[in-house]
């Protein structure tokens, strides 16, 4: 499936270390689903180093279909865009979705309800090894949060 006109909607390495995530798992609440992206961060403390044990939640509202890949590896979908555009590791909005336009034609045979203003989503996990695309209404970062 071709994916295209990607769009930033967000860049994680402005807030993850330079090496990454330390670990990246997701769940469901209702119609949500959530990745947590756990990661480590260096403050200062009376001129001593600490490191903290932090999370994120990236929360995909509303959610018509989720996969979860190996990133590098095998993928459903075809980048359609000047490779520049697209950027590695950084939350993209796909305009142009075969995958997200086949979901819609469906829920049209399905459901006399006008469909929820879906969108397709993208993010790769470099450090581990994993990529997420995701159909979902909205997205949302949470603040930085203890590790449970």
């Amino acid at each position: 499936m071709k994916k295209g006109q990607p769009r930033l909607i967000m860049d994680p390495y402005e807030w993850l270390p330079g090496y990454g995530e330390s670990r990246v798992s997701f769940h469901s609440v209702g119609l949500d689903v959530i990745l947590d992206i756990d990661y480590e961060k260096e403050i200062l403390v009376d001129n001593e180093e600490v490191v903290l044990a932090l999370r994120r939640e990236i929360t995909f509202n509303y959610v018509r279909c989720f996969i979860r890949g190996p990133f590098p590896g095998g993928s459903l979908f075809e980048l359609d865009s000047v490779p520049s555009e697209f950027k590695l590791g950084k939350l993209t909005e796909f305009a142009d979705s075969e995958w997200l336009r086949d979901n819609l034609k469906t829920w049209s045979l399905v459901s006399s309800q006008e469909s929820p203003k879906f969108r397709h989503f993208s993010i790769q996990f470099l450090s581990e090894n994993v990529a997420f695309d995701v159909l979902a209404v909205d997205v949302f970062l949470s603040d930085e949060l203890p590790v449970r």
